[in-house]
């Protein structure tokens, strides 16, 4: 069993209690694992890896964590608590990751075959939060489940998906619309415009900011009514617009692409001027 090291992390407060979030999480716990292992068994369908991805972005981990005093110096003369963020050596890869869970119950599991006698304690985190995390220790991302699903979610594969996740509200309506700054739209629907020349499936494209429910920021949404099968868009629609604006994208900004079937997408196309529609001709 690989040895587990820890990484100083500054906090103001106690992590949420285990207990208080069980009962939250125990519905999206048992989709997120059936979206895993279905994916891991088929890792190129495209429709199993969107179902796992949307699970992914609602899922809050476990991840081991010690706590300790926060040491006061010159700079930082404010009590408070430390936390050191368990990492470990995944032996398929060689790389270092961060050990994240999807239950209590598998975490003490997989700490109790460590043998280790350090007092831990669980932090609930969402996926975001802690590739955020990976990052700021300069690891390679996540290892979820490790000793059983061992799925790592590198930082490379992180900013892939986060790229195209679908627009997933559930019940909610409560999101908002608006038209976004010229600069960069502009450049991004230019961009845009030269792809989806090429693409007959879509007929009209909008380019749009969301904010979706529980979001402080608004974030870039393509719709685009498109006439296809469904499970092709993924791959041949969606992936290729999300990887045409990248470079155009504002630091650390998302872009999610959805269709005028989803709900945002109803919304965009009846409150919104399309940005682009593809001409009808002989040459359309």
């Amino acid at each position: 069993m690989p040895e587990v090291e820890f990484i100083e992390s500054e906090v103001s407060k106690l992590p949420p209690k285990t207990e208080e979030r069980m009962q939250v999480i125990s519905l999206e716990k048992a989709r997120f694992e059936k979206a895993l292992s279905d994916f891991i068994v088929k890792p190129i369908d495209s429709e199993l890896e969107m179902r796992f991805v949307s699970e992914l972005y609602t899922m809050l981990f476990y991840v081991p964590v010690q706590v300790g005093e926060q040491t006061i110096t010159a700079r930082n003369r404010k009590p408070g608590l430390r936390l050191d963020v368990a990492t470990m050596t995944y032996l398929a890869d060689g790389n270092e990751y961060v050990p994240v869970f999807s239950s209590p119950d598998r975490m003490d599991s997989f700490l109790r075959e460590m043998d280790r006698n350090i007092e831990l304690r669980p932090m609930v985190l969402s996926a975001k939060e802690l590739m955020f995390q990976a990052r700021r220790v300069n690891v390679a991302g996540i290892l979820v489940n490790p000793g059983e699903h061992n799925f790592p979610l590198s930082n490379e594969y992180w900013s892939y998906v986060k790229q195209i996740r679908p627009i997933e509200l559930g019940d909610g309506r409560n999101f908002k619309l608006k038209i976004m700054s010229r600069d960069p739209a502009a450049r991004i629907e230019n961009k845009l415009k030269s792809v989806l020349k090429r693409m007959r499936t879509v007929k009209k494209a909008w380019l749009l900011g969301v904010k979706l429910p529980e979001h402080d920021e608004y974030e870039y949404v393509i719709i685009v009514e498109y006439i296809g099968e469904k499970q092709k868009f993924e791959e041949q629609v969606a992936r290729k617009l999300a990887v045409s604006v990248r470079g155009q994208l504002p630091y650390r900004s998302d872009v999610l692409i959805g269709t005028t079937e989803d709900l945002v997408g109803r919304s965009a196309s009846k409150n919104f001027t399309p940005f682009y529609e593809r001409r009808i001709g002989l040459f359309g």
